[in-house]
């Protein structure tokens, strides 16, 4: 697993683009397609998870988001439910 993520959004609540999900993984697959990538940086909430998964990562991060949540444990659901849900609709 690489962990491709663009360090001045990191911790910024500012999500990743697909434009850099898309470019992350096609450059990371072109080495070699079973290596998995994890896109993050700015992963707040969600509907960021969501996009980021959408947008071809294999998998997401956060530390910031969970951390700056009101109610943590509901934002790690909150993620979990996103990551599924858009892995299911890309598979």
């Amino acid at each position: 697993i690489i962990v491709a993520e663009p360090s001045e959004l990191i911790g910024t609540g500012v999500s990743v683009g697909p434009e850099y999900v898309e470019a992350a993984t096609k450059c990371v697959k072109s080495v070699n397609p079973d290596i998995l990538v994890l896109t993050a940086a700015g992963i707040a909430n969600g509907t960021d998870v969501y996009n980021t998964i959408i947008a071809g990562a294999d998998a997401t991060g956060s530390s910031s988001g969970v951390a700056r949540a009101a109610d943590r444990p509901a934002m790690v659901e909150e993620m979990i439910a996103a990551v599924r849900k858009a892995w299911d609709e890309r598979h």
